[in-house]
């Protein structure tokens, strides 16, 4: 019986595969989730904008598509055309944290939810603190 016991012990641990890592597959899964085409519906900053910023946020409403493919996010709207690289750094459920990163090497972060064709997010970093919502493009 013994060697029965020990035989099963030892086939079933040499077949079974480690578990995965579920932080590294909900981040893996945060970011195929935010691949594709999204608009800009919605931002409220923490504080006020000085004018010029507030006129030119106004009308990237609706106007501003940001794109996320494999690490590279871009944007494009009314006068305004950039890349930046991107990664997520956490996730849980709907819920992640993104760092977003220029080519002078500034880090800005955000945690976003996705909430159907919806993200909500909230950056963290100055000088665009506050909150909005990007829609899937179609």
């Amino acid at each position: 019986m013994l060697a029965a016991m020990s035989t099963a012990a030892c086939s079933s641990s040499s077949t079974s595969a480690p578990p995965p890592d579920t932080a590294q597959v909900a981040v893996a899964d945060a970011a195929a989730r935010l691949e594709g085409g999204w608009v800009l519906t919605e931002f409220q900053p923490d504080a006020p904008l000085e004018p010029m910023l507030a006129t030119w946020l106004a009308s990237q409403m609706n106007q501003l598509k940001v794109t996320f493919h494999a690490g590279s996010m871009r944007l494009e709207g009314v006068g305004v055309s950039v890349e930046r690289s991107y990664r997520v750094t956490q996730a849980a459920a709907d819920g992640f944290s993104l760092t977003i990163v220029d080519p002078t090497n500034v880090e800005y972060r955000a945690t976003g939810a996705f909430q159907a064709n919806i993200v909500a997010f909230t950056s963290l970093s100055d000088p665009w603190r506050g909150h909005g919502r990007l829609r899937r493009s179609p």
